[in-house]
């Protein structure tokens, strides 16, 4: 049950962190990472979703697989935006 809550929380702080980075790539005016932000966000926001799915399921325990691919996604996100700045300067 603890395990659930965590990947829950997790996924949670990566929307928002995609979200951020949105924002963040909007106010830069970086185009192609306002893109992949949106689509990184509605990524996690399915990803939130189905966890707390499984939670309400009582499924054994979180999906790895899910999770994993949650926190990759976030990271080439914000990857890709520190590249894009980098490139711009």
């Amino acid at each position: 049950m603890k395990s659930h809550i965590g990947v829950i929380l997790t996924a949670f702080l990566s929307a928002v962190a995609s979200g951020a980075v949105f924002l963040i790539a909007l106010h830069r005016q970086f185009a192609l990472v306002e893109v992949a932000a949106s689509l990184a966000t509605a990524m996690q926001v399915y990803f939130l979703s189905s966890s707390i799915g499984d939670r309400l399921e009582s499924k054994s325990g979180p999906n790895r697989l899910r999770f994993v691919t949650s926190l990759a996604v976030l990271a080439a996100l914000v990857a890709y935006f520190f590249v894009t700045k980098w490139l711009q300067h």
